[in-house]
């Protein structure tokens, strides 16, 4: 009887070396395609959301939904998101961002669907990019919304200072195509409140030059999701490192005021692709 041949060690290690290098290159090639699939299901919520905005206005008269988010005092708009809701419906109790007691999914789902953009979307999971892991710096637990919109479109009631600085129409808005509604955002201050992306635009800061406000969001390589007011929807990769490493710091620090900041004049990539995407072009009709 003829005796099987068993592989030498030699032939073990070169067989073991194939299967690392072959996990080496399937690893990563796995994480790139796990990160496009988080970003091509973030820009689908995202154009989702701005056909919602989009519809909202044709049914309207041409009226846009607020960015504000729905308040518990004396607000007279309902926003295109609701604030959290107990199971029968009320409001949570406490202030906007300092709540005390733990904010959960169920809680801010209930105040989504009071808003003025759910009747058009009706999937929460919509509101949420795939790969948005941060917390609230208040209850640490997880927020819903990953999305803000621009807060110059109609994001300030009568009798706020800015509400002569917002459109209120969409016929106002110039090159709808060009100009961005939602953008994804990087806010830790609890619940929904990414209810409206505020951009230090000169009408807002009193300043000649444009700055930094809201922290944008860098979850895709890099890049955020931007909603535009015609429907569409991209990946935008920011260029800049002072605009990485300003959102990284602001998570890192986990503040309370994010503030503004104006970025190196070596640093205007960003900020300059995200003034020109301003709905609202002030009074020095910039287009």
């Amino acid at each position: 009887m003829r005796k099987r041949k068993a592989f030498t060690l030699i032939e073990l290690l070169v067989v073991i070396a194939i299967i690392a290098l072959l996990i080496s290159i399937i690893i990563p090639a796995l994480h790139t395609a796990r990160k496009k699939g988080a970003a091509a299901g973030c820009m689908a919520n995202v154009k989702n959301l701005s056909l919602g905005w989009l519809m909202y206005q044709l049914d309207n008269s041409a009226r846009i939904m607020s960015a504000k988010m729905e308040a518990q005092e004396n607000r007279t708009i309902v926003g295109w998101i609701g604030t959290p809701r107990e199971s029968d419906g009320t409001l949570l109790p406490g202030s906007a961002m300092r709540q005390v007691s733990p904010v959960t999914d169920e809680h801010e789902i209930r105040g989504i669907k009071k808003g003025a953009l759910y009747p058009y979307i009706k999937a929460p999971k919509a509101y949420r990019c795939p790969r948005d892991e941060l917390r609230s710096k208040y209850d640490g637990t997880p927020h819903f919304v990953s999305y803000g919109l621009a807060s110059c479109l109609y994001g300030y009631e009568k009798g706020e200072a800015r509400y002569d600085r917002q459109i209120l129409n969409y016929n106002q808005i110039i090159s709808p195509a060009l100009r961005y509604n939602f953008v994804e955002v990087a806010d830790m201050r609890n619940w929904n409140m990414q209810g409206r992306f505020i951009f230090g635009a000169p009408e807002y800061t009193g300043q000649s030059e444009w700055m930094w406000w809201k922290p944008m969001a860098v979850n895709h390589g890099e890049s955020g999701v931007l909603g535009f007011c015609d429907g569409h929807a991209e990946v935008h990769k920011w260029r800049d490192s002072f605009t990485i490493e300003r959102v990284i710091r602001l998570i890192r620090d986990n503040v309370d005021n994010y503030g503004t900041a104006a970025p190196p004049p070596d640093q205007q990539s960003d900020i300059s692709y995200m003034a020109q995407g301003w709905p609202y072009r002030f009074e020095r009709n910039v287009r």
